[in-house]
């Protein structure tokens, strides 16, 4: 079978938390939640998952087990209904069994009263994976996610600015598209060689 090139991006990016095989399952999960192509990007080529995978080592550790435990039994439930683990499964399959899960009439038909416990806890795994990834795709790039600026520029936004000049600022017509799109980390580069300059 042959490597897309998403999967090679993903296999030579370094974990600190996810094993590959989890990192495979949220970053499927990711081009479900917000799909995209080499062409119009989403949230599997913005990174999403290396930010999900860096906020489990920090800020989301409290959730490790549940992302663990989460992708094991995605997969688990994938290989029942379709042969295949959830990352392996093509997009349309992928779709139909996140459907299932999110069904929010589910609870409601009368084999629910014997208790699904497994799809309850997937539709709470797949609820905080979809609130990670759009937060790894929207993020500053210092977190992990947002690869290149990508998801800014989806939405038109520029990054960080310390302000707008004159000419910008209020102006009609001014299209924010137009200046190059701006990271934490460009801020800080810029504060750093302001400081040398003013040094001399």
């Amino acid at each position: 079978m042959a490597v897309d090139a998403q999967g090679v991006l993903l296999a030579l990016t370094v974990l600190t938390c996810l094993n590959h095989r989890e990192a495979a399952t949220v970053d499927a999960l990711a081009g479900r939640i917000l799909p995209g192509d080499e062409h119009d990007p989403g949230a599997r080529e913005a990174g999403a998952v290396v930010y999900v995978d860096r906020a489990l080592t920090g800020a989301y550790a409290n959730l490790r087990e549940l992302y663990r435990r989460g992708c094991e039994e995605l997969d688990a439930f994938a290989i029942e209904r379709s042969d295949a683990p959830f990352a392996k499964l093509s997009e349309t399959q992928q779709d139909e069994l996140l459907t299932v899960l999110c069904d929010p009439l589910a609870a409601q038909r009368p084999q629910a009263a014997t208790g699904d416990a497994r799809q309850a806890r997937l539709a709470y795994f797949f609820a905080v994976v979809r609130e990670h990834v759009i937060q790894g795709t929207f993020c500053d790039p210092v977190y992990g996610g947002n690869r290149d600026g990508l998801g800014w520029r989806l939405l038109g936004f520029p990054g960080a600015y310390w302000g707008y000049g004159e000419g910008q600022h209020g102006t009609y017509g001014f299209d924010a598209l137009d200046l190059p799109v701006k990271t934490l980390a460009d801020l800080r580069r810029e504060h750093a060689e302001r400081g040398q300059e003013h040094a001399r």
